[in-house]
Order: C-alpha cells, then structure tokens, then sequence
C-alpha cells in the first residue's frame, strides 16, 4: 500500500472515495447531510483543499485508490479563555470497504502523525459522528481520547 500526497490529478479519486462515506452520513443523519452528488462546487472544493498551503491531503493506493485523509495545520491563537494552541485537525478520513482491515487507515492515519511530528506539532485532533461506531473504535485503538462532547437539542418532535 502506498500512501502519498494527493494532487489536482487525484480530484476523481477523492471525490469518488468521498461517495460512500457522505452517503453513509446521509443516511444516518438525512436532516443534517446531503446524499452525494457531482456538483462544481464539490470539485471546487475537493481542488481547495489540495492547493491549500495549510492543508494535508494523503490518498492511500493499492491496486486503485484506497482511501484519503484531509487535515489542516491550524494555529489557534490565545484570547482571553484560552492558550495558544497549534495542532493537526483532521477533516476527513475515508477508506472504501474493500480495502478496510487492510492496513490503509493505520498507514494513512500514520502519515498524518508522521508529518504533524515533522513540524513539531504535538496535538492531532478530529471528530466523529456518535453513530460512527466502526470510526471510533479505529481513533481509539490509534490513541485517540475523548476530551470533548457536543450535544444537540430539536424543538422539531418528528
């Protein structure tokens, strides 16, 4: 498995990979996320991520590509609240079904670390969707921890 960083070639590949998992938001959550779709602004968008200077974008490839991950290197500055704080957050981290419980979400997840250890970073942070069981038993076994719990309230009863 080869894990390298994405380029503009690689659009059709993230946004294919990006199919799945948006459809599978979607249809855990179809009030907050949209079921995949081919739009300019999703290329647009996918295309921003790549060029942006702050941006990590990995895709994992085997036989065809296997999966992606998306983070920012973010500096957080002080305010009255809190500390200056510099971390890695991932965005996104997808891998197809074929290819899970293959090594590519521990290489890529890897990688991220690898190249936030690189700059001397030494916080990763990311979230995921509480019905994202299979997503979070994966961060936990990579050591990932709790440290923070957003909760939601709907007036609407349906």
């Amino acid at each position: 498995m080869l894990i390298r960083n994405a380029t503009v070639n690689d659009l059709e590949a993230l946004l294919e990979l990006n199919t799945f998992i948006q459809q599978q938001h979607a249809d855990a959550l179809p009030r907050l996320f949209k079921s995949p779709a081919k739009f300019k602004q999703t290329v647009e968008t996918f295309r921003n991520f790549i060029v942006d200077s702050t941006s990590l974008v990995l895709l994992a490839e085997e036989t065809e590509p296997a999966g992606y991950l998306w983070a920012q290197f973010q500096n957080r500055p002080e305010n009255w609240a809190l500390r200056e704080l510099q971390l890695l957050y991932i965005h996104h981290m997808v891998v197809a079904p074929k290819f899970r419980r293959k090594n590519a979400g521990t290489l890529l997840m890897s990688a991220a670390l690898d190249a936030a250890k690189s700059k001397g970073i030494e916080r990763v942070e990311l979230d995921v969707w509480s019905f994202n069981l299979e997503a979070k038993h994966f961060y936990a076994k990579h050591g990932f921890k709790l440290f923070n719990e957003k909760m939601a309230f709907s007036t609407n009863a349906t």
